[in-house]
């Protein structure tokens, strides 16, 4: 290890471009709880973010049932924001440790005028689904489940932009009166400080619900998220909460995210090995949206940055480096960060670039988690010295994560609503396992009929609005409120197409045989 960094020694780069904390050392020794091990590298919790696939994918199916969900308690300082919330984590079957692993909840900022709806196991004929959450409107009452979409008709724009600072939305089918029409792509103003995320479909087992598209933040402006952990056997079938400590650093998220489309999720840290692609990993800088269409959050950060001389080559070269092994891969685990820091630290090359064509030090490219008591005015910069000169106005202002401490009464009030949810997501489970059972809604786009028809109510799901804060509960003035999100875009009207023919879905990962089942291994099985 440490000849591997001796081989790297280049020139200092400026202290003011390498800001992992202001003023802050590295932390060397790991400070987690005993039996749970912090990972550097796993799934992204799914109402920090979700990728576009522009299909419905079949998902992956976990052989065997998930343990009961863990409790948790809001760590003690959240960031500052509009509306700040704590999200409850969650299981997430690993099918290359075959075992499940804990996604921690997180403090997240609300998209504006946005609720979250939690995802739920449901068990299905080959072992247990994975239900999405999602964003649901809070004027929405009820959602209809509908029969999956026809594939795609998305080819990529058909025009040029009609100015230089627009993203392309690709197409989507919308579902009226018994059939599906398409809505063409179009073309939405960059707005700084704010993300389009377009329209989709959350597959369920009882059918499809639509979810319309709405504004969001930038990635580094979310929240904090914290590292996904494994959890000792013994823990869990003691009485027992857990406060999540670790947090993802917002910079190195950038550098190191994927996409899994059949999970539809992204992934963060190590998986730059041929073996990870091979299982459907793609690095976010290389996925498309049905082949042709860049994401819609790397697609904010590559507008911000394209008059950013150098940035988006950088950012690609480092991915590129570290697959071929030009530049270290991050540690996967919190212990194995905090050997190579360690190391690196000793060799005096912690401030040190990692390439000659990119701009980022050995420290941050190892730096995957801080602990939360570090993170006070940590700068989330978008990677901005990854480009040559000062950034353009178009790109994201550094911008330091403020913290602020919370009341015991204010965790116990969020760790009541966290509980309110889970409520939520099984009163949706039952409502998705009887459409399942009783084949409600049909699992193949239906042929449109001749003419549009007066249209049944199809099955819907009542959407429970989150309790709100109690008085005690609510945070104190943000010192800079953001602004109201922009207005919504101007959308084409659905239109009448050829259906193409429906193939049935195929899972990236065959099912497993359901074998007996078992708690989750310990750390360090």
């Amino acid at each position: 290890m440490k000849t591997r960094y001796l081989a790297m020694l280049l020139p200092l780069v400026s202290a003011a471009a390498l800001v992992l904390g202001q003023g802050q050392a590295l932390s060397q020794e790991p400070d987690s709880e005993k039996g749970v091990e912090p990972q550097a590298r796993g799934p992204v919790h799914e109402a920090f973010a979700q990728p576009m696939t522009g299909q419905v994918e079949e998902p992956d199916i976990a052989p065997r049932e998930p343990p009961d969900p863990v409790t948790e308690m809001p760590p003690e300082e959240k960031p500052e924001g509009n509306n700040v919330q704590w999200i409850p984590g969650y299981w997430d079957w690993d099918d290359e440790q075959e075992d499940f692993l804990w996604v921690s909840g997180f403090w997240r900022d609300a998209p504006p005028n946005r609720h979250w709806v939690p995802g739920h196991w449901q068990e299905v004929e080959n072992g247990w689904q994975w239900v999405r959450g999602f964003w649901s409107a809070e004027d929405e009452d009820e959602l209809q489940y509908v029969p999956p979409p026809p594939p795609s008709l998305e080819a990529g724009p058909s025009t040029t932009a009609p100015e230089e600072d627009m993203i392309y939305v690709p197409g989507c089918w919308v579902y009226q009166d018994e059939r599906f029409l398409w809505r063409p792509g179009y073309w939405v103003e960059h707005r700084p400080g704010w993300v389009w995320v377009p329209c989709h479909y959350v597959q369920t087992p009882g059918g499809c619900l639509h979810v319309k598209g709405y504004w969001d933040y930038p990635l580094h402006e979310r929240g904090l998220l914290f590292a996904p952990v494994r959890i000792d056997r013994q823990l869990l079938t003691a009485r027992w909460t857990y406060s999540p400590s670790y947090v993802v650093r917002p910079d190195f998220l950038i550098s190191a995210l994927f996409v899994r489309p059949a999970a539809r999720c992204y992934y963060f840290g190590d998986y730059f090995d041929d073996r990870v692609a091979r299982r459907g990993f793609v690095p976010w800088v290389d996925y498309r949206v049905n082949n042709k269409i860049f994401d819609q959050n790397f697609a904010f950060y590559r507008h911000a940055f394209q008059r950013h001389d150098g940035w988006e080559d950088s950012l690609r070269q480092l991915y590129a480096a570290r697959r071929a092994g030009e530049v270290p891969r991050p540690p996967r685990t919190l212990t194995q960060q905090a050997q190579v820091i360690k190391n690196i630290t000793n060799n005096k090359v912690e401030n040190t670039v990692v390439h000659k064509n990119v701009n980022i030090t050995n420290a941050q490219n190892v730096t995957v988690l801080r602990p939360l008591k570090e993170v006070r005015n940590l700068e989330a910069t978008g990677l901005a010295q990854l480009g040559r000169g000062s950034p353009p106005k178009t790109a994201p202002p550094p911008k330091a994560i403020k913290v602020q401490e919370v009341a015991r009464e204010q965790r116990e009030q969020e760790r009541a609503r966290a509980e309110r949810l889970r409520e939520v997501a099984q009163q949706r489970q039952k409502v998705e396992q009887k459409l399942h059972v009783d084949g409600a809604v049909p699992q193949r786009p239906p042929q449109p009929p001749p003419q549009p028809r007066p249209q049944a109510k199809p099955p819907a799901l009542p959407v429970p609005k989150p309790p709100a804060q109690h008085p005690a509960a609510q945070p104190p003035p943000v010192n800079h409120p953001r602004p109201s999100a922009p207005p919504r875009p101007q959308m084409p009207r659905p239109e009448v197409r050829p259906m193409p023919r429906a193939e049935p879905p195929r899972p990236v990962n065959p099912p497993r045989p359901k074998p007996p089942g078992r708690p989750p291994r310990a750390p360090g099985e």
